[in-house]
């Protein structure tokens, strides 16, 4: 990969002004980025479309391919790569479906997608993790008429034609992070059991920020809680880090926007503090890094609408966050795809200049270079 020419940002090949809801996986030799909102000129403003279209990303070339349009368009799914390569989305949402049982598999062999197993439940803005075994675990829906349906989980197992029960949540109604950790699977908070998001007579009503940690036994497919979080966090982030320890960052708590991370131990099932953001902010992507680090790059700071293009960096023996390389452009809203060590493309929309639009364009980002 060549440092200097893929440093710069450049629009990924979709039509319309800018893309949002899709998603972006790596996969062998590169990464596939599917689905999402398009955004087309309409007059003097825009309007939005679900897309079907695809496109692989080739390392080796560091070059973008158009793929054949998805069998069936989507946005807000979720996706994960599976141990033989290929990529797996599932559920979402179309222009006119608010929910989706349909997964699609894509072969990077052929580069095709194919219809997968259907899910047992319709899920729009599903969580999905791939487990050490190869299965995938799949919760959460964004919908609530059914108040006890997005704490159900289901279980796609390697070479299965079918999603299987996975046990229901004692209490997290609407999740937090959710990271693997050897063969459990943590949700980090979220939102309690009770009702869901309404507007009654112009007052908003949400479920309470719960701080409960919630762990899944593959063995035994149920759930049970461990030890609390330390602080309440709506819309944090989590990424597992090496050891299986897990690492939650940021979020909101009564309208405050918090700076502060903390690490769970699989040891002992508890939480413990890792250090200050220099600067709050929402919209950041959370990465673990290769030996062991972590980084938060871009979002929104706080006290201001505008998205940075400034990364930390974890340190895990002193528990301390420190400035790393930034983005090529601000960013927030963004994905990334591991692409090689230490090398991830970051894929999300910029403002080429501050009366341009939004555009979705592409750049590889080395933290440590």
């Amino acid at each position: 990969m060549s440092a200097g020419r893929s440093s710069l940002p450049r629009r990924i090949p979709y039509a319309g002004i800018w893309i949002d809801n899709y998603s972006l996986t790596a996969v062998p030799g590169g990464a596939l980025l599917a689905g999402g909102i398009e955004w087309h000129p309409d007059g003097i403003g825009s309007r939005s479309q679900t897309t079907g279209g695809a496109a692989f990303w080739d390392a080796s070339a560091e070059a973008w391919h158009p793929l054949a349009p998805l069998p069936s368009p989507r946005h807000d799914h979720a996706a994960v790569t599976l141990p033989d390569g290929r990529a797996l989305l599932i559920g979402g949402r179309a222009d006119q479906i608010m929910e989706m049982h349909s997964t699609l598999l894509w072969d990077p062999r052929t580069q095709a997608f194919q219809e997968g197993p259907p899910l047992r439940e319709a899920r729009a803005r599903p969580v999905a993790v791939t487990l050490p075994d190869g299965a995938v675990l799949v919760l959460g829906s964004e919908y609530d008429d059914d108040l006890e349906r997005g704490t159900r989980a289901e279980l796609l197992r390697p070479g299965a034609r079918a999603w299987e029960a996975a046990g229901q949540t004692a209490r997290i109604f609407h999740t937090g992070p959710v990271c693997v950790s050897g063969s459990q699977v943590v949700i980090a908070g979220g939102r309690d059991n009770g009702f869901g998001f309404a507007i009654i007579d112009g007052t908003h009503y949400a479920p309470p920020l719960s701080r409960t940690t919630e762990l899944w036994e593959s063995e035994r497919r149920l759930w049970r809680t461990s030890g609390p979080l330390m602080e309440s966090r709506d819309e944090a982030q989590g990424v597992t880090l090496s050891e299986e320890r897990i690492l939650v960052v940021g979020g909101w708590d009564q309208g405050q926007l918090l700076a502060t991370a903390e690490v769970w131990e699989p040891g002992t099932g508890t939480w413990s503090a890792a250090g200050t953001l220099a600067s709050a902010r929402s919209s950041f992507a959370l990465t673990a890094l290769p030996d062991g680090r972590a980084v938060v790059s871009g979002g929104l700071v706080t006290g201001t609408s505008e998205p940075t293009a400034v990364a930390e960096i974890w340190n895990p023996e002193t528990r301390t966050w420190s400035l790393g390389k930034p983005l090529a452009v601000p960013r927030a809203g963004h994905r990334l795809a591991a692409v090689g060590a230490g090398t991830f493309l970051v894929v999300g929309n910029h403002a080429p200049s501050p009366e341009a639009p939004p555009e979705t364009s592409w750049e590889l980002w080395r933290p440590d270079a």
